[in-house]
C-alpha cells in the first residue's frame, strides 16, 4: 500500500513540476515558479522514497 501511495506523490510531483516551469516562463514570476519547483521535487522525492522503501 506504500508503495501505492509513493507512486501517487511522484505523480503529483510530476504535474506540479511542469506547472512551475511556465508559471516562471509565460508569467515572468521566478519567485513562484523556484518555489513550486522545489514543492514538486520535494513532493516527487518523498514518494520515490516510499516506493523504493517497500520494494
Amino acid at each position: 500500500m506504500s508503495a501505492l501511495f509513493g507512486r501517487l506523490f511522484q505523480l503529483i510531483g510530476m504535474i506540479i513540476l511542469p506547472i512551475g516551469l511556465l508559471t516562471g516562463l509565460l508569467k515572468d514570476n521566478v519567485n513562484l515558479e523556484v518555489r513550486l519547483l522545489f514543492i514538486g521535487g520535494a513532493i516527487f522525492l518523498v514518494g520515490w522514497l516510499m516506493a523504493k522503501k517497500t520494494a
